[in-house]
């Protein structure tokens, strides 16, 4: 089997599994890590101090997983259905949690791609599997493997599938032929920027977390910085995707495990701002909401 087949065989499965998209890239050190340095400088990731702590193994994949060659990248969709679309305007939950944590769904079939690959593949390569939380500028890689490009508002965006895609990546040992580059398609547009109510889009693609909704809500684990306003949201936001020209038509995920659970649907900010701490625990039990203690949803409640 020749780089060329691997790689086929390897993207069929992605897909076989449910990923939208797929494609790949060689283990180098990511054409952006110069501007992320420059962006750690100036301080904008706020209390994110994971970002600080491992930034040079984010600056190469052979810190990582050592004689990779390739990486695998991956796109699941969490586009919610029409619907509930209606929900992103109102909904005081980013749309990204509501439903199943997105960090098991997407490492549960990135472990079976993984098999598939030592199995019927290269038996005798090493892999490495990372969703979000591993050291990685994974939007880089994505864009490099032709998943898309990265937007102003800093997110991959894909002319398809918009920009509600959870990503994954496998890191390969393996010789694999890698995919060509998209181009960047926002152009002109400043959709994203402009309705983001806080700034926080200072320059088409330079976020400074510190003024983001979804830092804010998510990250920030001191007290709100005062005057803070958080437009209704209690944890993460929309708005910088809801206005995208490329997510008006994209289709809905396909994923069943993203369906917005039962108590999505009806949840309210003046529910939210109720809910005990034993209510709140059962609340955000297994979705991605778990990283918020609840001690923040309560001073998130406090910020309107």
């Amino acid at each position: 089997m020749n780089a060329t087949e691997r790689s086929q065989n390897l993207k069929a499965k992605a897909f076989e599994l449910g990923f939208e998209l797929a494609g790949l890239s060689p283990a180098v050190p990511p054409s952006r890590y110069t501007d992320f340095l420059h962006w750690l400088s100036k301080g904008y990731a706020g209390e994110m101090g994971y970002l600080e702590r491992r930034k040079e193994e984010r600056g190469d994949p052979q810190r990582l997983l050592p004689g990779a060659r390739s990486i695998l990248s991956v796109a699941l969709s969490y586009n919610p259905s029409p619907e509930h679309y209606p929900l992103l305007e109102k909904n005081p939950i980013s749309c990204y949690a509501w439903g199943r944590d997105y960090h098991l769904v997407v490492s549960e079939k990135l472990e079976r791609l993984k098999e598939y690959f030592l199995s019927d593949i290269d038996p005798g390569a090493q892999v490495k599997t990372y969703v979000d939380t591993g050291p990685l500028l994974e939007k880089d890689y994505a864009a490099a493997a032709g998943l898309g490009w990265i937007g102003k508002n800093t997110l991959l965006l894909n002319k398809k599938f918009g920009s509600f895609l959870f990503l994954g990546e496998l890191l390969i040992t393996t010789e694999m032929a890698c995919d060509e580059p998209t181009d960047n398609l926002c152009r002109t547009c400043t959709a994203c920027m402009d309705a983001c109510p806080t700034q926080a889009l200072e320059e088409p693609g330079l976020l400074n977390a510190t003024k983001c909704i979804s830092y804010l809500t998510l990250e920030h684990r001191s007290g709100l910085p005062a005057n803070t306003r958080l437009h209704g949201y209690l944890a993460g936001c929309d708005l910088c995707q809801t206005v995208c020209p490329y997510n008006a038509n994209a289709p809905k995920g396909r994923e069943e495990g993203f369906q917005p659970r039962p108590e999505i649907l009806g949840l309210t900010w003046e529910a939210g701002r109720t809910m005990t701490a034993e209510e709140f625990k059962r609340f955000t039990e297994n979705s991605a909401l778990e990283r918020v203690k609840y001690p923040m949803w309560v001073r998130n409640t406090q910020s309107s």
